[in-house]
């Protein structure tokens, strides 16, 4: 049984803490699979690790469509249509398991230059105008204009 091979990527790219997995899984069991995940010829799981983990916790078979990659292939869900909430739910389930994981960035690097990265926008150290967010946020009344320094409390969400 070729599912029995099905590995995940030793390297994956993607972290999936927690947090997305509980999602990912809330997502599986709410509204079922909503799209495919992409193996390797050797049956390494190239895209749709977490999705893989989490759908195989929950016992859902797998089905394999073998491609070459010149063809798109449609993930076609013939129990929802358009204005049903299961269809909407599923829609807002997969952008926002995809928003709750991140990039282990020491793997990344590990197999990318700078030079491929920045060919796909990725932003190693995003810039971060810290003075200009204070200001559009009506904080930089409270920073006198000829100080140097200035202490402010910064508040983030545990997650």
């Amino acid at each position: 049984m070729q599912e029995d091979n099905l590995k995940l990527d030793p390297k994956n790219y993607r972290v999936h803490d927690d947090r997305n997995k509980r999602l990912i899984k809330k997502s599986l069991e709410d509204c079922g699979a909503g799209r495919s995940i992409v193996a390797d010829k050797d049956n390494v799981i190239i895209a749709g690790n977490g999705v893989y983990e989490q759908a195989k916790e929950l016992g859902i078979p797998i089905k394999f469509i073998e491609t070459d990659g010149k063809e798109l292939i449609v993930v076609k869900r013939t129990d929802i249509s358009t204005d049903d909430e299961k269809r909407k739910l599923l829609a807002l389930a997969d952008n926002r398991t995809s928003d709750t994981s991140f990039f282990d960035m020491e793997l990344v690097l590990e197999d990318f230059s700078n030079d491929d990265l920045d060919l796909w926008e990725f932003e190693l150290e995003p810039e971060i105008e810290l003075l200009g967010d204070l200001e559009e946020n009506g904080f930089i009344n409270k920073v006198k204009a000829d100080a140097e320094t200035f202490d402010f409390t910064l508040t983030l969400p545990k997650e």
